[in-house]
């Protein structure tokens, strides 16, 4: 086989990229930022994805729980619903707020 030196470029297309495009993982650390100073004494916040993605905020106080559970619905431009509140597994001195991530 013989390649011609100024013929081996002529087949060769760039692949498409996205410069613009932000990876999921920015867009949800900027989401756990947001949370974190507006929550700053949540002990944990965490995502969870099964079938869905949900955001898991655990707290000590019921006070805490009350004031995000008002709060998070409009926090980051409506990104959170179905707020709700229970136990943390596992730990029996913390509570969970959990809502649905729409954004």
């Amino acid at each position: 086989m013989n390649f011609e030196p100024d013929r081996l470029g002529e087949n060769i297309e760039e692949i498409a990229t996205r410069s613009h495009a932000k990876p999921v993982t920015e867009e949800l650390s900027k989401l756990k930022e947001a949370l974190k100073s507006e929550f700053p004494k949540a002990v944990w916040i965490e995502f969870e994805f099964r079938q869905q993605l949900r955001i898991h905020i655990d707290v000590r106080t019921i006070e805490e729980v009350t004031l995000i559970e008002a709060r998070l619905p409009a926090l980051c431009g409506g990104a959170f619903s179905g707020v709700f509140s229970g136990r943390t597994p596992n730990h029996a001195f913390l509570h969970r707020v959990t809502a649905s991530v729409d954004r």
